[in-house]
């Protein structure tokens, strides 16, 4: 019997300490060898057609990966796939979704979900070096769209852009694609993308809501991720700015935020923004949770007063700030 110390274990340590009957048949091991290594507890099946070692902790790749290696046709898509992508929203439910050809038969396992579609295109799966394949962010993101609530799925859209995941273009070019007459979700996704505010994307999700929620109150010059180099201090990345006003609007909402060292670091930034010209304000998770509303109230009037306050100092002669740097 083959050492599963060579060939067998190498290849194990390579793909999750997971591999298909074919693959171990490639490996040397025959039938009647594999059904030992199964009595004899060195390995455990997976799904008929895949196994691992004993002993290994399962995990979500190890069954995707058992599923990818046993049968070709299927690619791991859906919530499983928003997980492996880290777009958030994505349910947690433990399941292996999948897409499969029609008429296919994926598996009785039943952690798995099938969903069968003929719509399988090539340019929407990638192929891990271990053989696992799985959906493309932009596919991933528009299949969400069967489980996501509208303000969750317009979350999600705006990650996988402002993560650089894949594209505005790529998106659309996807969803076309699937935008067929009984795929009503495939609409529902593209109105989403319709709806989306233009401008570079908003990377969380209260980002998204005060972005929307000033420009429908009327700040329609607001901009997302700004970059801007600062004197003494380097470059810098505004979640908020309207370049013509000079203000900048941060939304801490991420824990570094509240750490010391985060606390100082946007101190010591506002700082260097101030004395180059730059307006701040900031609104922190707290007061967006207890009251948005009123926060958003207090930001426009913010917006408001600068925009005087421009108007007074453009009247002396005093405008831009680039003349005081």
């Amino acid at each position: 019997m083959p050492s599963l110390d060579g060939a067998v274990a190498q290849w194990m340590r390579g793909h999750r300490s997971t591999a298909s009957s074919e693959q171990l048949a490639c490996l040397g091991v025959t039938e009647a060898e594999r059904r030992n290594l199964v009595s004899d507890g060195v390995l455990e099946r997976v799904v008929d057609g895949a196994y691992r070692f004993v002993g290994v902790e399962p995990d979500e790749l190890s069954r995707c990966l058992a599923l990818c290696a046993s049968r070709p046709e299927l690619v791991v898509s859906g919530p499983t796939a928003g997980r492996y992508w880290n777009i958030p929203r994505t349910p947690r439910d433990e399941l292996v979704h999948v897409i499969a050809p029609p008429q296919s038969n994926p598996c009785r396992e039943p952690w798995v979900r099938p969903y069968r579609t003929a719509l399988i295109d090539p340019d929407d799966v990638i192929v891990r070096t271990d053989g696992i394949r799985i959906t493309t962010p932009s596919r991933t993101a528009i299949d969400l769209t069967r489980w996501l609530t509208y303000e969750a799925l317009a979350t999600a859209t705006e990650h996988v852009l402002s993560k650089g995941l894949c594209t505005y273009d790529s998106l659309l070019r996807c969803a076309d694609r699937l935008n067929t007459p009984g795929r009503a979700w495939v609409r529902r996704f593209l109105r989403v993308l319709e709806a989306r505010r233009p401008g570079q994307p908003r990377e969380s999700d209260w980002e998204r809501r005060v972005h929307d929620a000033l420009i429908e109150r009327g700040v329609t010059d607001l901009e997302s991720q700004v970059y801007e180099s600062l004197p003494g201090y380097g470059n810098v990345r505004f979640d908020f700015a309207i370049p013509a006003l000079w203000m900048v609007i941060e939304v801490d909402v991420h824990p570094e935020h509240r750490t010391l060292e985060g606390r100082a670091g946007d101190c010591r930034r506002d700082r260097k923004s101030r004395r180059v010209g730059w307006a701040i304000e900031r609104v922190a998770e707290a007061e967006l949770t207890t009251d948005f509303d009123g926060t958003i109230s207090d930001l426009v009037d913010a917006v408001a007063d600068r925009r005087a306050e421009v108007r007074r100092v453009t009247a002396a002669g005093l405008w831009p700030p680039t003349l005081r740097r």
